[in-house]
């Protein structure tokens, strides 16, 4: 049987250029103006790290791959460091903002983590190579991403404090990098993510959804149950 694949194509690449900041109601031309060209160097940066990596890609890369011109780049940013941090700003503000709206729309402790697990996939989905790549560079202590990355956890753990509040805070953290470990597993097995399967997500889900939930939650209805060995 062959796997489906998820691969980032032009269709997920214009989704990052939607999800950039948009200008305030009543805002000029010249704003607007702005805010289209910040998605195009977002895009851009996107397409050049997705292709190259952080430490081989240069601003002279994006400006061609965005076809924006040096005055307006260094207009709205700084350099390469900050179109890469805005990038995993926007993809951390999505996953928790997947996860906060769950807290809304599940009562149960069990369901809510289903969730949790599934909005870190679903990123995962796609923007596989982008993830991998900026996830790497996320972990490095020196990294400029790396507040953010520790900022994010710190959210997610006490969103997740609000449906298992008599958990450990610190079993949290830990379980937060458990799962963005398995995942970035899944993403190097998976040609480092540029080209997920199907199969793999299904596999790391019940992965992450044993560790979460008996984590979390403990034993008993509704714990996920120990994942079988591969067959290969």
């Amino acid at each position: 049987m062959v796997n489906t694949m998820f691969t980032m194509g032009q269709d997920d690449f214009d989704m990052l250029a939607a999800m950039a900041p948009k200008p305030p109601r009543g805002a000029t031309g010249v704003q607007i103006g702005e805010a289209q060209a910040r998605g195009m160097i977002l895009q851009g940066g996107a397409m050049v790290f997705v292709d190259k990596g952080v430490r081989a890609a240069s601003v002279e890369d994006i400006l061609a791959a965005g076809r924006i011109s040096r005055r307006t780049f260094y207009r709205l940013f700084g350099g390469k460091d900050d179109v890469m941090l805005a990038l995993y700003r926007m993809g951390t503000d999505r996953l928790y903002e997947e996860c906060r709206r769950a807290i809304e729309q599940e009562h149960e402790a069990i369901r809510y983590i289903e969730r949790f697990v599934d909005a870190h996939l679903s990123n995962a989905r796609a923007f596989g190579r982008l993830i991998f790549v900026l996830g790497g560079e996320a972990a490095r202590q020196e990294s400029p991403l790396h507040a953010r990355r520790m900022e994010v956890h710190q959210q997610l753990v006490e969103l997740l404090l609000q449906v298992v509040p008599d958990v450990d805070p610190l079993l949290l953290r830990g379980l937060i990098l458990a799962l963005e470990g398995v995942v970035r597993l899944m993403l190097e097995e998976c040609d480092q993510g540029r080209a997920v399967t199907a199969a793999a997500v299904t596999r790391v889900r019940r992965v992450m959804l044993r560790i979460a939930t008996a984590s979390a939650v403990g034993d008993g209805p509704g714990v996920t149950p120990l994942p079988p060995r591969p067959s290969h």
